[in-house]
C-alpha cells in the first residue's frame, strides 16, 4: 500500500495538470502591445498626389499661377538660406546629400546641388597649383623641312669660305672681292649674325657700356663696324660715332678701307677694334688708329682669345713699343678668376705722338676645321 503522503503530493500535481489543460495555448500568451503606424509625411498619398498634380499642371490657371508664386518663393528663400549658411537652415545638411530628399522633392532639384564625396588626397591635389602643360611646338620648327637644311647649310659653307678669305687676305684684296661681289657682305654678315647667337657674351656689349658713362662730345671711330650697331644705339647720346667698313649695310655705314680712313689726324677720342684685326696687314690697322687719336686717347681691342695662342703679354709688347700704354685688360687673369675667356679685351692710350716701333703686329686666323 502506498505511503499517505505520496498520494497526497501526487493528487495535488494531478490537479494541477487538468487545471492548465482546461486552458488554451493563445489565452496562455502574453498579450503585445498593439498601436498603428503613422505614415511619414512625405510618403502621404494626398500630398503625393498633390505634387503629382502640381508637377504636372492639371490645374486651373489660377491654381497654377500660385503654385508658381509659391514655388518661386520657396525657391528664393531656400537659396537665401544656402547663402547665410545658418545653423538653422530650412533643409538640413543630412537631407542635402540624401538621394531619397530628392526623389520625395523633384522640385528642389534645381536648388539643391549634388554633392560628391572626395578623397582626401584629391583635396590635396585641387589645393595644389595645377602646372600649365608645356606649349607644343608646331612641327616645322621641331622638325625643319629638308630645303631648310640645305639653305642653312649653305650660309654657314658660304660664310666660312668668306671668313677664311677675310683673315689669309689683305685689306686692299678684300675690298676688291666684295666691290666686285656686294652679295658676298651681306652673306658674310647674315653668317655671323647666326655664330653671335652661340657666344656665351655679345663682346659689343661691353664696349657700349663703357662709353655711356663718358661724355656725349667724344669722337668716336668704329673701325669694322658691320652694321654699325655702336652708332645705332649710341646716336641719341653720342652722335659723334664714325662706322668704317667695306660695303654699306645702312646709312650710318661710310666705305672706306680702314688702313685709311677720311679723318683728320689727331682728332679722334676714342677707336674700337670689335673683332676687326682681320687679314694680314692689321699692323697698318694700328698705325691708322695711333694717326687718328689725340695724345691720351684710348684705343679698345676685343678679340677671340684663341686668336692670341696663350701669349697675350708678346701682343701687347708690341703695341706698347709703338707708343701705347695697357691701362686695362682681362688676358692677364687667371682662368679659375676670369668670368669668361671666350674673348680677351685690351685698353690701350696714346702716350707719344710719333710711332716708336715698326715691328709688325701678327695674330692667328680664325679658321673652321675642315670636315
Amino acid at each position: 500500500m502506498p505511503h499517505k503522503k505520496r498520494a497526497n503530493k501526487n493528487h495535488i500535481q494531478v490537479k494541477k495538470i487538468l487545471a492548465n489543460s482546461e486552458s488554451s495555448l493563445l489565452d496562455r500568451k502574453k498579450g503585445k502591445k498593439s498601436f498603428e503606424r503613422i505614415p511619414r509625411h512625405d510618403n502621404n498619398p494626398a500630398d503625393r498626389k498633390r505634387e503629382e498634380r502640381i508637377l504636372n499642371d492639371d490645374s486651373s490657371d489660377d491654381e497654377k499661377h500660385k503654385v508658381k508664386v509659391k514655388r518661386l518663393q520657396l525657391k528664393k528663400h531656400i537659396n537665401k538660406e544656402l547663402e547665410s549658411q545658418q545653423q538653422s537652415s530650412l533643409i538640413p545638411k543630412k537631407s542635402r546629400k540624401n538621394k531619397y530628399y530628392l526623389l520625395n522633392h523633384p522640385e528642389l532639384k534645381d536648388v539643391i546641388k549634388s554633392v560628391t564625396k572626395t578623397n582626401k588626397r584629391q583635396r590635396e591635389s585641387d589645393d595644389e597649383p595645377e602646372e600649365q602643360p608645356a606649349a607644343k611646338k608646331p612641327s616645322q620648327e621641331s622638325k625643319p623641312s629638308i630645303c631648310d637644311k640645305l639653305v642653312s647649310n649653305m650660309i654657314t659653307s658660304r660664310f666660312r669660305y668668306l671668313n677664311e678669305k677675310l683673315y689669309t687676305t689683305s685689306s686692299t684684296e678684300a675690298q676688291n672681292m666684295f666691290k666686285k661681289d656686294p652679295q658676298s657682305f651681306y652673306a658674310y654678315h647674315q653668317g655671323y649674325a647666326t655664330s653671335m647667337t652661340r657666344w656665351p657674351d655679345p663682346p659689343l656689349d661691353e664696349i657700349i657700356a663703357y662709353i655711356r658713362k663718358r661724355s656725349g662730345n667724344l669722337v668716336i671711330a668704329d673701325m669694322g663696324c658691320g652694321d654699325a650697331r655702336l652708332a645705332r644705339t649710341l646716336k641719341l647720346t653720342h652722335p659723334n660715332i664714325s662706322s668704317f667698313d667695306f660695303v654699306a649695310l645702312n646709312e650710318h655705314v661710310q666705305v672706306c678701307d680702314i688702313a685709311h680712313t677720311p679723318m683728320k689726324s689727331n682728332s679722334v677720342d676714342i677707336v674700337v677694334f670689335c673683332l676687326s684685326l682681320m687679314g694680314t696687314n692689321l699692323t697698318d690697322f694700328i698705325h691708322e688708329a695711333h694717326r687718328i687719336l689725340r695724345l691720351r686717347g684710348t684705343m679698345k681691342i676685343v678679340e677671340i682669345a684663341s686668336r692670341f695662342e696663350n701669349q697675350p703679354q708678346k701682343f701687347v709688347r708690341k703695341i706698347e713699343a709703338m707708343g701705347f700704354q695697357c691701362s686695362k685688360t682681362n688676358s692677364m687673369e687667371e682662368k679659375s678668376n676670369a668670368p669668361s675667356k671666350y674673348f680677351y679685351t685690351f685698353d690701350f692710350v696714346k702716350i707719344s705722338e710719333d710711332i716708336k716701333s715698326k715691328a709688325t703686329v701678327t695674330l692667328a686666323p680664325c679658321l673652321h676645321k675642315k670636315r
